[in-house]
């Protein structure tokens, strides 16, 4: 009998990668059913049945593989959110090295970009944390995870550069309820701004709340940049 580096027998260990394959492929089927129904129908208005007929499989499987509705939705905004990034960690990496101005220049695209895949997402846990008390909890804790990686990006702009009187904390919180799923509700659901408008609305506002004149803040206002 062969066996593989683990010492186990190579023949398991096909039927192990054949097994982590299926069930990823089931997760990740499941994930796309939950995007078109939960639109289609909002978080209550979708059962479990109906989301493991659209993605062809069984109900006992659906709990298998995400364990509840609820787990399902969290596995769906955390995938709206992540994009490529792996972690928060991986997404503030691609601030390095940039001064403050383009520092929130680029968190206005980053929330732009994240803001058009996680809309959807956003609405859903809004609405069904009003009558579940663990979607709220989920939320709750989703919006704490957006708060560190603004943490994050602000905390390598210098004190010298953030607007007077403005201390980091503050800045951080400044910057998370400028850029909130609130906000782009607000901006591009009611009063129809374009993804682009959204984007340069935050760049100017984030750099007149946050830093000081000589900055960046100072001469951009008026010109969207």
């Amino acid at each position: 009998m062969t066996v593989d580096e683990a010492g186990e027998p190579k023949h398991r260990s096909r039927q192990k990668r054949v097994g982590d394959a299926l069930r990823r492929d089931t997760r990740h089927r499941l994930l796309e059913a939950a995007a078109e129904e939960f639109a289609a129908h909002g978080y209550a208005g979708t059962t479990v049945t109906r989301l493991a007929a659209a993605a062809g499989v069984s109900v006992p499987t659906l709990y298998l593989a995400w364990g509840s509705k609820r787990e399902l939705l969290r596995g769906y905004m955390e995938k709206a959110l992540s994009g490529t990034a792996s972690s928060p960690e991986d997404a503030a990496s691609r601030f390095a090295g940039m001064p403050p101005p383009e520092r929130l220049a680029e968190l206005a695209e980053l929330v732009a970009e994240v803001a058009e895949r996680a809309a959807t997402g956003w609405r859903l846990y809004r609405d069904a944390s009003a009558v579940d008390p663990e979607i709220a909890a989920d939320w709750n804790e989703l919006q704490l995870l957006r708060r560190g990686l603004f943490a994050r990006v602000l905390d390598e702009i210098p004190a010298a550069a953030l607007a007077d009187g403005l201390t980091r904390e503050a800045a951080i919180d400044t910057a998370w309820t400028i850029a909130s799923p609130d906000t782009y509700d607000l901006l591009v659901r009611r009063l129809g701004y374009e993804r682009d408008d959204f984007r340069d609305w935050m760049k100017r506002t984030l750099k007149a709340a946050i830093l000081a004149p000589g900055n960046g803040a100072a001469g951009t206002a008026m010109s969207g940049a």
